[in-house]
């Protein structure tokens, strides 16, 4: 009991700081072992064939795919972020994202996905570099347009991106137009009658829809598509 009370006593702050200070050093080591690994993986190619390794894809946001091998120790999140400063353009960084194909889609990743490691993932697999637009479907009538944001290639074309819409939001009669506001800002029909008409061969990066202003903006016949 006396014992007891003499813990109670002692600073919990002290414990907490000494903590953190551990966690920290601890933290310095594994980052130091890391830079070590690496300079040998890369210096000496003997090492390839003594540590753990899966082969990875990463596909640019021109399509351009590269195929490089990674320790299974290395964090998906460390080489996403080095992959963006060494392959993605200055222009581009703000808008690009990493993610995987899923079907015809993409998919984004989560915490736990940028958390896990190369030893998570098969050889092979394919990491893709998108962006994401605003998309705004209505009648641009008196009724309000709805806000959906949209996951895109940088070279998808609006052929594409048009039959993408058909297909998830079950619409016929559609047509694209180009708008150039901020993309929380919701477009009616001036904006609409303002609006630039895409060209079949127009894609995401001609029409430079990268850039925070730029909007897809949807019309849509009156009837739904009936199944």
């Amino acid at each position: 009991m006396a014992a007891a009370a003499v813990m109670s006593t002692l600073p919990s702050s002290f414990v907490y700081e000494d903590l953190i200070l551990r966690v920290q050093t601890i933290q310095k080591q594994i980052g130091e072992i890391d830079n070590i690994l690496d300079d040998q993986w890369k210096n000496k190619k003997n090492m390839r064939n003594e540590l753990k390794s899966h082969s990875l894809t990463f596909i640019d946001p021109y399509g351009n795919q590269m195929i490089d091998q990674h320790m299974d120790h290395e964090s998906i999140d460390k080489l996403i972020k080095q992959y963006k400063k060494n392959y993605v353009p200055r222009y581009l960084k703000d808008w690009i994202k990493i993610g995987t194909m899923n079907g015809n889609g993409i998919s984004s990743l989560t915490d736990c996905d940028l958390k896990s490691t190369v030893s998570d993932y098969k050889d092979g697999h394919q990491f893709i570099a998108y962006g994401e637009v605003t998309l705004w479907i209505g009648s641009y009538d008196n009724r309000s347009p709805r806000k959906f944001v949209s996951r895109v290639l940088l070279m998808d074309n609006m052929e594409k991106i048009k039959c993408r819409i058909k297909e998830q939001h079950h619409f016929n009669n559609l047509e694209l137009k180009l708008g150039k506001i901020n993309g929380n800002i919701e477009p009616n029909e001036k904006e609409w009658n303002e609006g630039t008409i895409f060209k079949v061969e127009d894609t995401i990066m001609s029409c430079r829809l990268y850039e925070n202003n730029g909007i897809i903006m949807a019309k849509i016949s009156k009837q739904k598509v009936k199944y």
